[in-house]
């Protein structure tokens, strides 16, 4: 399954291509990991990076600003093991779950569209209900 992604733009520091010049990055969910990509479109070709899993701070920060910080929120009383092993299934370092989770059963966790989609989707997988919002 894949989901539409998010993208924005940033500069290119290339050599061979004029001031100003852009990449496009953007985020997406393939088979329940996020995916990254910048795209180049430089004098010589393109050029395409991508990766999974964490992008590089650039591209999450370009996201963040130019497509919103969405947040995500658990709906009502729910288990507080299962969102728990959620978040360690997912890598969160013990020293920030305690922080996540009065983020989510408060204001919101924020974070890029996808990155909190994908973490929705586990959350339901493990029957735990969320609310998502963008940024007003």
């Amino acid at each position: 399954m894949t989901t539409f992604p998010d993208e924005a733009a940033v500069p290119v520091v290339c050599g061979r291509c004029p001031p100003g010049a852009t990449a496009t990055v953007g985020e997406t969910i393939v088979y329940g990991r996020l995916h990254w990509s910048r795209l180049h479109a430089c004098t010589d070709g393109p050029v395409l990076e991508c990766g999974r899993d964490e992008p590089p701070p650039e591209v999450r920060q370009a996201l963040l600003d130019q497509c919103g910080v969405f947040r995500l929120r658990l709906s009502g009383i729910t288990s507080r093991v299962a969102v728990l092993k959620v978040l360690r299934d997912r890598g969160t370092a013990l020293s920030d779950i305690a922080a996540m989770l009065t983020a989510l059963t408060g204001q919101g966790l924020p974070g890029t569209e996808m990155e909190l989609r994908l973490l929705s989707m586990r959350l339901d997988g493990a029957g735990v209900t969320t609310l998502s919002r963008e940024r007003p």
